[in-house]
């Protein structure tokens, strides 16, 4: 009569799990002025909105998600990443007629894959869910990011517009009404 042998495997992986996810548009700006002026009245009203200058492009960080605006060019970049530690455990057991011989190393490397399957099911699992994390961070921040950049452009727009108006004559009367946007130039060419 023979005997089954008790044969338990328990793994572990440490992983590190990362995630990101970008939007890329480009802003619609009125080539009112030479690209150099329009690009710097640009520029300065992403300043006065919190970006700072870095290398070509003006950047900001809010909640994780960073937004780079390219003023020459008008391309509007956001990205979302997140990074994390994962360390999952799992352990499966099973019967072998011997402990050390062909029947316990095949049920050990047999058990070793199902234990591997589940570790790896799981970090999966994590990093969908870090994923989505991250999606739903980014989405939360396109809508309010559209409304302000919106702004600015528009704000922009204005500026290169009372130059543009000064550029062909004199400017007799001017009305700007901040919360609608609307601005009224009267000129005398």
């Amino acid at each position: 009569m023979s005997r089954a042998y008790r044969i338990k495997v328990r793994e572990s992986l440490d992983r590190t799990i990362r995630a990101q996810d970008t939007v890329s548009t480009r802003l619609e700006i009125l080539q009112l002025l030479p690209v150099e002026q329009m690009a710097g009245l640009l520029a300065v009203e992403l300043e006065k909105a919190g970006y700072e200058r870095k290398g070509d492009a003006l950047k900001r960080e809010k909640d994780g998600v960073v937004i780079s605006v390219n003023p020459s060019t008008g391309d509007v970049t956001v990205r979302a990443k997140s990074c994390e530690e994962v360390s999952l455990e799992a352990e499966r057991d099973g019967r072998a007629y011997d402990e050390e011989g062909p029947s316990g190393k095949g049920v050990r490397e047999e058990l070793r894959r199902q234990v591997q399957s589940v570790l790896e099911k799981e970090a999966n699992k994590k990093q969908a869910a870090l994923q989505s994390e991250v999606t739903d961070r980014l989405e939360s921040q396109l809508i309010d990011l559209s409304r302000e950049l919106d702004g600015v452009v528009n704000r922009a727009t204005a500026e290169a517009l009372k130059i543009k108006a000064a550029q062909l004559g004199q400017i007799k009367e001017m009305s700007e009404d901040k919360e609608t946007g609307s601005l009224t130039i009267v000129l005398e060419v």
